[in-house]
């Protein structure tokens, strides 16, 4: 069987995987939890004084958390396709959400994560959001036991959850809980939870998120930060599960959040603030604690999760996995970047591409539309813009390419594409994209940009 035969090389390439002992063994359960529109920094350990995370911290500070961890996309569908196949989304296909575009579902029968550790033994189950297809559900997709259904997506306690570990006690199981929170809910709105009161009197709007402190904005955040802390609740109770069924310290867990808060120009940009990501890995004390500042990207997961279960990666996987930064410390790790891409999300096409380096962020784009605005519904945002001139960066047309030095401009707001001094910047950034695309295959390679705007 696959899985025994690929714990081979599991053993030979992760010599420093565990800090007790030479045990490579494959997991014997595997955890994936995601978090639906979580903001990078939008849990306690990075600093956010807005809201409490235990039971997150608890696990990033357990295992092997990444600093600079980054989607590939900016879009729920085509970011949790990308968790399933290992590929960009112009190369799965899912370039936007697939509800409102079913043309763009991944096919039926495609190589997916649940589907390979399907077929190497694991019982695979899913609770909460799928919407990498529709109307399709998750059972054509390699799970095996679907708890929720397109009409039930949200987990509102543990209970499936709990039931699920307990009765399937020490048999091998994937298990992907997609929390819905801190997503809005069906009208568009956030709701504080009662359980999780967040005071918007005493809130300091994080500057990362570039939003303006106006009547509203600090309610509809506070109200966000809530239903985070009812997520990091529920996932406190999957832990203690695990815990108290003596089954932790051999499950693998993983945490992503599959794009940025859902405020403008967070949440389908392109900037850290729209990409980046919490991701952390626990594995008992398989994983020895420690935070990585190599530049990752959710590409790499699914090779991640297959390698460490002993399977063979598929040859369409176009990530790799991050299991040597996993183990030793001073593991060699090389990158060109990290590559990001936009191609639609509702319907309206505003295509764009990206390569973020430990300074820098290139962004290339295909036409002039600006970027939508996420929450663009809420009464503050539209009394917000309609004081706006329209040359301000939420109404003005997009450049044809972005250029930011994080260093001094972590927040991405001063372009310097004609900055002289950067040109040798621009130029490598410039062919890196270049080379990506080209081996990726990617459409939108070559393609010219095109004013839409401003005609």
């Amino acid at each position: 069987m696959l899985r025994a035969a690929g714990a081979v090389g599991v053993a030979a390439s992760l010599p420093n995987l565990t800090s007790c002992g030479d045990d490579a063994s494959p997991p014997a359960r595997i955890l994936l939890i995601t978090a639906d529109d979580l903001g990078w920094k939008d849990v306690s350990s990075a600093g956010n004084p807005n809201l409490a995370t235990p039971n997150l911290d608890r696990l990033a500070a357990r295992g092997v958390s990444f600093t600079n961890a980054f989607d590939v996309t900016s879009t729920c569908s085509s970011s949790r396709t990308t968790y399933a196949t290992g590929q960009y989304p112009h190369t799965h296909g899912v370039t936007g959400l697939v509800h409102r575009m079913p043309e763009l579902s991944l096919p039926q029968g495609s190589s997916t994560l649940a589907r390979h550790l399907a077929d190497s033994g694991f019982t695979t189950a899913i609770e909460g959001k799928f919407h990498l297809a529709f109307p399709h559900e998750a059972g054509d997709y390699g799970y095996q036991e679907v708890m929720t259904t397109l009409a039930t997506q949200w987990i509102v306690d543990s209970t499936r959850t709990i039931e699920f570990i307990r009765r399937m006690g020490r048999d091998p199981w994937f298990l992907e809980l997609n929390y819905m929170n801190p997503h809005r809910n069906l009208l568009g709105e956030f709701v504080q939870h009662p359980d999780h009161p967040r005071d918007a009197g005493t809130l300091q709007i994080p500057e990362y998120v570039v939003l303006p402190d106006v009547a509203g904005a600090r309610e509809e955040l506070a109200a966000y930060y809530s239903q985070v802390e009812r997520m990091d609740a529920m996932i406190g109770e999957v832990v203690s599960a695990l815990e108290s069924g003596g089954l932790l310290d051999d499950t693998l867990i993983a945490f992503i959040s599959d794009n940025g808060s859902p405020f403008p120009r967070n949440k389908l940009s392109l900037y850290d603030r729209g990409t980046g990501t919490p991701l952390c890995f626990t594995w008992g004390d398989r994983l020895r604690p420690q935070a990585r500042e190599e530049l990752v990207a959710s590409v790499d997961l699914m090779p991640t999760l297959l390698g460490l279960a002993g399977i063979e990666i598929p040859p369409t996987v176009q990530g790799r996995s991050l299991a040597p930064l996993l183990g030793a410390s001073d593991a060699p790790w090389t990158s060109d970047g990290v590559f990001g891409e936009m191609t639609n999300h509702t319907g309206d096409a505003f295509p764009m591409r990206s390569v973020r380096t430990e300074r820098y962020r290139y962004i290339r784009n295909y036409d002039d539309r600006p970027i939508p605005l996420e929450g663009g519904g809420q009464a503050w945002v539209r009394d917000f813009v309609s004081t706006l001139e329209p040359d301000h960066p939420w109404l003005a047309p997009r450049v044809p390419e972005e250029l930011y030095d994080l260093t001094v401009d972590p927040n991405e707001q001063d372009n310097r594409i004609a900055d002289v001094a950067l040109a040798p910047v621009l130029a490598e950034l410039r062919d890196r994209l270049d080379r990506h695309q080209a081996a990726t295959d990617d459409p939108f390679r070559g393609r010219d940009f095109e004013s839409v705007v401003g005609g």
